[in-house]
């Protein structure tokens, strides 16, 4: 009997700090060598692909409730579409209701995942209000796996002021914690959406010019001086301009503790297909912070490749056109915001990113999986290709094209902003958990599912 259970044999290896023609081989759980001649009771010959560790996409909304709605993927169908494009771990979030301490809300979450999710997943939670209750219990969070915490700047029922968020960053710096920070400015939002109320121009089309520019590099710019002031690990979420991007790299520079993170949609798309569309289809393109001038896609991917960025989520909130985002097509206040992506995060930044020399193979893999494991406390059990990892395993074809549309998407929405795109480069098998659970598309191990994963402190860079 051979040494191994599994062998991946002949493919590239691609891990955030090498690409090397080599074996794989899994025992179990876990990855147990690599290296050249290895033998197997079961072998995949991977020649020509390329061999990746599973995708870690940090920010997601699944199952998450508004104050009208549920996003349209649950927990079984956006961890499917998480898994067919490459994606084996999941960060979603807790959002505790008025009067529920944490520790209830996050055992609900959980009870909503477990049994359901085909991959494994950890948690954020939401902090709304700064009441010494609520602030006590960010130390039990962090003992029950969950060490990092979100805050709003922005929306009615999670917004906090500056001087609230201030308060919250010190209470999560003093347990050890991570504060995660959506950072719109408020007043700035208000202001920009009186104009255009005032004006009549409130369909979906005008919806970027409510949220400017100038609204996300103010939020941030006051959230790096309280994290200065605080010594907290700070991650900002989501950025949708340069100059934010640059604010937090000069901070960075100076030593204070900051990250960012974009998405894949301030890199693809922009706003002159809302201005320029019909109200359904720029319905679809509503999410929070907006898309951007035109000019912003190449300058976020400049920052990328500069190491600017340091991580990439997918922002995954997806409401189907028809009942949901119809809604408001008369008024972008009522269109529930958020985009579908979570399924192409990993290959469409290869097919955009690594083939147009945006980034490298090693920073592809690194932006996507190694270094979000690492902020969040989950390297080297994910995000890495060592002896001992998980044995989450994406075979990638880097030849193989890919129409982008409804019908060849898992996930549970009736549209993709990203349709008729033709990518080069998709998964052919997702492995997780040394289970080969996605074969060219289809679910192979219907009855494998993820567990919960305890996030320990910040394993900050």
């Amino acid at each position: 009997m051979a040494e191994f259970e599994l062998v991946i044999k002949g493919g590239l290896i691609v891990s955030d700090d090498q690409v090397i023609l080599t074996d794989l081989a899994i025992n179990g759980e876990q990855i147990a060598a690599v290296g050249n001649d290895l033998d197997g009771n079961e072998t995949i010959d991977a020649t020509g692909l390329l061999v990746l560790p599973g995708g870690i996409d940090p920010h997601v909304h699944l199952q998450m409730p508004t104050p009208s709605n549920v996003t349209s993927d649950d927990w079984s169908t956006g961890s499917l579409a998480a898994a067919c494009g490459g994606t084996t771990t999941v960060i979603d979030f807790v959002e505790p209701l008025a009067g529920q301490s944490m520790q209830e809300a996050l055992l609900l979450r959980k009870m909503e995942a477990d049994g359901n999710t085909l991959i494994d997943y950890a948690l954020h939670m939401t902090i709304a209000d700064v009441s010494d209750e609520t602030l006590s219990q960010i130390s039990e969070m962090i003992a029950a796996g969950v060490s990092s915490f979100k805050s709003y700047t922005t929306y009615t029922g999670l917004k906090l002021t500056y001087e609230e968020l201030s308060i919250v960053m010190k209470a999560i710096a003093s347990a050890g914690g991570l504060c995660m920070v959506h950072a719109e400015d408020d007043g700035i939002i208000r202001e920009a959406t009186k104009k255009l109320v005032d004006e009549g121009k409130i369909t979906p089309q005008w919806f970027p010019l409510s949220r400017p520019a100038e609204s996300e590099l103010e939020a941030v710019e006051r959230c790096i001086e309280m994290a200065r002031a605080s010594n907290v690990h700070l991650y900002v979420v989501h950025l949708s301009t340069s100059r934010a991007i640059d604010a937090i790299f000069i901070a960075r520079n100076e030593q204070v503790s900051v990250m960012g993170e974009t998405c894949p949609q301030y890199l693809i798309l922009d706003q002159t297909q809302m201005l320029e569309a019909d109200a359904i289809t720029a319905a679809g393109l509503v999410c929070s912070p907006p898309l951007r001038d035109p000019s912003e896609k190449q300058l976020i991917w400049n920052a990328i490749k500069e190491g600017k960025i340091q991580s990439i989520g997918s922002d995954h909130c997806s409401f189907r056109l028809v009942p949901l985002k119809e809604k408001g097509l008369h008024d972008f206040r009522k269109v529930p915001g958020g985009l579908p992506g979570i399924e192409l995060r990993y290959p469409m930044l290869y097919s955009q990113g690594v083939l147009d020399n945006k980034m490298s193979l090693q920073d592809w893999v690194n932006i996507c999986s190694t270094q979000p494991a690492k902020i969040f406390g989950l390297y080297p059990q994910k995000g890495s290709l060592k002896i001992g990892s998980d044995a989450d395993i994406v075979l990638f074809n880097p030849k193989k094209n890919f129409l982008v549309s409804q019908k060849t998407l898992h996930e549970n929405v009736d549209y993709s902003p990203y349709n008729t795109m033709v990518l080069t480069g998709y998964p052919e098998m997702t492995i997780a958990k040394g289970k080969k659970l996605i074969e060219n598309g289809k679910l192979s191990a219907p009855q494998h599912r993820g567990r919960f994963l305890h996030c320990s402190l910040p394993n900050f860079l």
